[in-house]
């Protein structure tokens, strides 16, 4: 069990700054996910696979509604390879080992927070963070992972919601 850990830690290290990384190329990511709370309640979550395959689901709340009644919006959509491979590049961009909370000197608490999960044949890494965690390198990390949330959004607000999911009310 120990081994095989290594043995994936190893070959995700391998994906995110072996041979690739050194041509500035894109690490060969099969599935890079993403998801952001507030409260414990989701904002938006994301999937894209490499073969273009991708879903989305994001919360709607109408003005004026109480905190626990709202909308998840559900999309499912393709991208083109190009497209994928933009996000990959942001994805590979992130710093290696990606920068956590524990050490924030600037916390701003109630802050979104949540997990990209990058993964690359049998290796995957699931990245957490809180947004509310304001050092200058903190938040230029969260800064990348806004561009690949803004860019994912984008791609699946040209589409209709394929399932809308009612929380809370009547």
């Amino acid at each position: 069990m120990k081994r095989t850990a290594l043995l994936a830690s190893a070959l995700l290290a391998a994906c995110t700054t072996g041979e690739a990384g050194a041509r500035g190329e894109a690490p060969a990511y099969e599935s890079i996910a993403f998801e952001i709370k507030s409260w414990g309640r989701p904002i938006d979550s994301w999937e894209v696979h490499s073969d273009g395959t991708a879903s989305h689901i994001k919360l709607v709340q109408d003005e004026g509604a109480p905190f626990t009644t709202y909308r998840l919006e559900h999309r499912a959509f393709t991208v083109a390879a190009a497209d994928y491979a933009r996000l990959a590049a942001i994805a590979a961009d992130i710093p290696r080992p990606a920068p956590t909370q524990d050490k924030c000197e600037l916390f701003a608490t109630d802050m979104p927070y949540g997990t990209l999960r990058l993964s690359a044949g049998e290796a995957s890494q699931a990245v957490n963070f809180n947004v509310g965690c304001q050092d200058a390198p903190y938040q230029a990390f969260v800064r990348q992972l806004r561009a690949m949330d803004e860019l994912v959004t984008g791609w699946a607000e040209q589409h209709p919601a394929a399932r809308v999911e009612q929380i809370g009310g009547s």
